[in-house]
């Protein structure tokens, strides 16, 4: 009878533990002694490095047409607002150790250099624009130019194409 009494005992410790360890962070608890009395107890749980950031790596593509024009660095109203888009979620969410890429791309209607000197201008002015908008740090948006080392454009709609640029996010925000 012991025996069964304290098997008894020891499962409900440990049904009673497993319950409590799997409450959320502000759960209440209500205990209910006898019939009439009821004690409550709000439990907070302790917030921690780890629940107070977001890694990140995020890849964004930005279509030429939208971007920029043959043989033009001017970023559009349209390229802006998408830009402003994408991202709005690092704004105010800044750590230290976020770093950004930005790829330009041109398509390939000039010379291998000079096409490889335009995409590093429109990646500039892209990284420019984002480092403008946000709280990223200056030093953490890095910049490179592909030119039309991958163009694969014969029209003038699949040359648009080939004129985008790449932005790849990676790192840690905090996450408020």
């Amino acid at each position: 009878m012991k025996k069964n009494v304290l098997v008894v005992l020891i499962l409900a410790l440990v049904i009673g533990l497993v319950l409590y360890m799997n409450r959320t962070a502000e759960e209440t608890v209500e205990v209910v002694i006898e019939d009439e009395q009821v004690v409550t107890k709000e439990l907070v749980a302790n917030q921690t490095a780890a629940s107070l950031t977001i890694t990140v790596d995020d890849h964004i593509s930005l279509d030429g047409a939208i971007l920029f024009a043959t043989d033009s660095v001017d970023l559009s109203d349209d390229g802006k607002d998408i830009i402003n888009e994408r991202i709005a979620k690092y704004r105010g969410k800044v750590e230290n150790n976020l770093d950004i890429d930005v790829i330009g791309y041109a398509d390939d209607t000039g010379t291998e250099a000079y096409n490889l000197a335009l995409s590093e201008k429109r990646a500039r002015v892209v990284a420019d624009y984002i480092d403008a908008q946000t709280d990223i740090p200056h030093n953490r948006i890095h910049v490179k130019g592909k030119g039309d080392s991958v163009a694969v454009g014969v029209s003038e709609e699949e040359r648009e194409l080939d004129r985008r640029v790449i932005i790849n996010v990676k790192g840690t925000l905090i996450n408020q």
